[in-house]
């Protein structure tokens, strides 16, 4: 996988002459951990929350400190043809969490830690955003054992009929669709606009192979005592 299928195209970006709690809230309306600063298209730096999380521990004026003082100037930039391992290297060499996704023809997004650690299949969206179908190999041994229990319970049948309610709310994770996942409530997901349950779910159908095999030993395996 590239970098460039992984990342995030969706750019939240920054003035350098914003004030941090101005940024701080859009970082929060959008959901992300870090915005470009970006001076007449120009990137000239990366806003974290660990930054905005300094400035209040040294007790700054989040109204009077603008993001240029905290901004890391230094970017790093990573190109969309980098393997993701190179990529992940990267953040390990310069213990940073988020890498900006550039070319020569300007910023192109942003790859996140989490986007690395919970790497799964995009389901692209009806609004231009994408769900993603966690790996079940990011799943906790609670997580693997309800995934297990689900897709016992599935049993056969048309592809149609199955009933893939609780497989959707596992296997998509909340920063997706912007729900109280994993979805215990029965009616967690008649929040989500047909369409995009539609394609999510269709997505989970033609992945039912897999997750049989990645929950399920080999055959001929067996617990040693």
């Amino acid at each position: 996988m590239k970098v460039g299928d992984l990342s995030n195209a969706y750019v939240v970006s920054v003035g350098p002459g914003w004030s941090l709690r101005d940024a701080a809230r859009h970082m929060v309306e959008h959901r992300v951990g870090s915005a470009v600063v970006l001076n007449e298209d120009n990137l000239v730096g990366i806003l974290t929350e660990r930054d905005v999380l300094r400035a209040v521990a040294e007790g700054m004026g989040l109204d009077e400190t603008r993001v240029e003082k905290l901004m890391t100037r230094d970017v790093v930039t990573v190109e969309p043809d980098w393997e993701i391992y190179e990529a992940a290297a990267e953040m390990a060499a310069h213990h940073f969490r988020h890498l900006i996704v550039a070319d020569g023809s300007g910023v192109l997004g942003v790859l996140s830690i989490r986007d690395l650690l919970l790497a799964g299949q995009r389901v692209p969206l009806a609004d231009g955003h994408w769900a993603v179908l966690r790996d079940p190999l990011t799943f906790t041994v609670r997580e693997r054992r309800r995934l297990q229990r689900q897709l016992i319970s599935l049993g056969g049948g048309p592809p149609d009929e199955l009933d893939l309610g609780e497989l959707v709310a596992l296997l998509v994770a909340s920063w997706s669709l912007d729900l109280p996942l994993p979805g215990d409530a029965p009616d967690v997901l008649d929040r989500v606009p047909a369409a995009d349950l539609a394609a999510v779910r269709a997505a989970v159908l033609s992945e039912l192979p897999e997750l049989q095999r990645a929950v399920h030993p080999a055959p001929g395996w067996r617990r040693r005592r």
